[in-house]
């Protein structure tokens, strides 16, 4: 029984849980990481009264200041100059920029009235030292680490990464650099895979490819699977006389097979399963099925692992041509994207079939028709849609 693709992110936000385990980084090696508890301000920013403008601190509410250069020399009808984000002395009561005031013969005169405590920055009027910063679980980005480091912190705690192993399978693949024999194909997907375990906040390690062989594949997913928190293959999956993977499965104890099958398409035939406390995927082997299962099912799975919250695709597209649905598969046909007007509009990168890689790798994302969908869906239909961000 096929299960719907909805039904299937509803058994990994159900089932999968982030790894166990924390560690110290520096803020210099920390973007991308997330975070293992709410982290604080250990200061006020700004920890001091500061300017906002380059200008002139004023003393006393006068027509004319006189120039001085040190702080001790201020009174009242003086003046100092002071650059943006300079102390601001204590008897200053407010800062006059540069472009309201006149000065001359070492005395300066005000061309517009200025406010008390005009162009003051207080203390804590950013930050408040305690303010929490970054939120448990969250993930460091760019900003979010200049804000660590605006705040003076070196150190983060951080989620482990997980460390996800995958294996490659099947007789007829190759490596790039290896001599082509008839029939034979390269391994795109040890390169995918790797490219988006990384992308997607976790630590891949290759336990190498294997064979369309029972014995072999068997000992090298149980070597694996002691050696890392979340388990992948690709291939070996489907109905065919060397699909191996499920009949490995069984042999693992306490084992439950979450699903084998769900509606998407392409890429039907996909297992999630559960090993006592761990968790395996078994990924189609065409390159195209495996880069949709990855961007539906995978990106969820491994955002939960590495400690973030599953989020609801939110982007939506306009079709610039007519598409076609057959009713009970959610397709994701991949699409290129132009931007107009705040919308996306989408149109067919090329051939749809699962045999094509070459498709996906020259699409902007997929656009997503649903199960209840049939026959052609017009230009001007708003369908959901999956951007690449790889």
């Amino acid at each position: 029984m096929m299960l719907r693709v909805s039904d299937a992110l509803n058994l990994i936000e159900e089932n999968i849980i982030p790894v166990d385990g924390f560690e110290f980084v520096y803020v210099y090696d920390v973007l991308n990481r997330v975070a293992y508890e709410d982290v604080m301000s250990p200061v006020d920013v700004p920890d001091f009264l500061r300017s906002a403008m380059d200008g002139y601190g004023l003393v006393g509410n006068c027509s004319e200041y006189k120039l001085v250069e040190n702080n001790y020399e201020l009174e009242d009808c003086t003046c100092i100059r002071i650059n943006t984000g300079f102390p601001i002395p204590e008897k200053v009561w407010a800062v006059a920029e540069v472009e309201i005031v006149e000065t001359k013969d070492g005395c300066l005169r005000l061309l517009k009235p200025v406010e008390k405590k005009r162009n003051f920055t207080v203390k804590g009027v950013e930050l408040e030292k305690g303010q929490v910063i970054l939120r448990e679980g969250e993930r460091i980005s760019v900003r979010k680490r200049a804000l660590l480091a605006y705040c003076g912190i070196n150190l983060i705690k951080v989620r482990r990464k997980p460390i996800v192993g995958i294996i490659t399978t099947g007789d007829e693949v190759i490596f790039p650099g290896s001599v082509k024999k008839e029939n034979s194909v390269y391994n795109a997907n040890y390169f995918i895979l790797d490219g988006l375990v990384k992308k997607w906040l976790c630590t891949p390690v290759y336990f190498g490819h294997v064979k369309d062989d029972l014995h072999e594949l068997k000992e090298a997913m149980f070597y694996a699977f002691d050696r890392c928190d979340f388990l992948i293959t690709t291939g070996g999956v489907s109905m065919g006389s060397r699909d191996f993977i499920k009949l490995i499965l069984s042999d693992f104890s306490d084992t439950e097979i979450l699903f084998d099958k769900t509606t998407i398409k392409p890429g039907k035939p996909a297992i999630l399963a559960k090993i006592e406390n761990k968790m395996f995927f078994g990924m189609p082997g065409w390159p195209s099925a495996l880069y949709a299962t990855a961007y539906v099912y995978l990106r969820p799975i491994l955002s939960k692992l590495a400690g973030l919250e599953m989020r609801e695709n939110d982007f939506t597209c306009v079709l610039s041509e007519p598409m076609k649905s057959k009713e009970g598969k959610y397709y994701f046909n991949r699409v290129n994207l132009d931007f107009e007007n705040g919308m996306f509009y989408a149109q067919s990168s090329g051939s749809q079939k699962t045999d094509n890689f070459y498709s996906t790798a020259i699409a902007d994302g997929f656009v997503g028709i649903e199960e209840e969908e049939k026959g052609s869906l017009e230009t001007g239909r708003r369908l959901p849609l999956i951007i690449f961000d790889d």
